[in-house]
């Protein structure tokens, strides 16, 4: 199977099953991403402003906000840092644009 003969079938199965796997994948966090943010000790206020998040030992913390949310600190709907203590520092000031 060619990758656009792949790419028509997933179109073709998401149709016909009215739901996109790709659209359920983002909704909400998945159970590694709910255990990293109690590991980080993220207050579940900021949990709904929170759109992605990821963490590299080598790079850090990443939390991407969503469409609609700032942080003051950043600038950005991207926050970037090496501690815990930053994160939840740096997330307190996060609000609606």
């Amino acid at each position: 199977m060619s990758v656009n003969e792949y790419l028509y079938a997933l179109v073709c199965d998401d149709l016909a099953s009215g739901e996109s796997k790709f659209g359920k994948k983002k909704q909400g966090f998945s159970d590694e991403q709910r255990r990293m943010l109690e590991k980080w000790q993220v207050p579940k206020k900021y949990y709904d402003m929170i759109e992605d998040m990821s963490y590299s030992k080598g790079e850090g913390y990443f939390i991407y906000l969503k469409e609609g949310y700032v942080n003051d600190v950043t600038g950005s709907r991207s926050i970037h840092c090496e501690k815990t203590s930053e994160v939840r520092r740096i997330i307190g000031k996060t609000h609606r644009k």
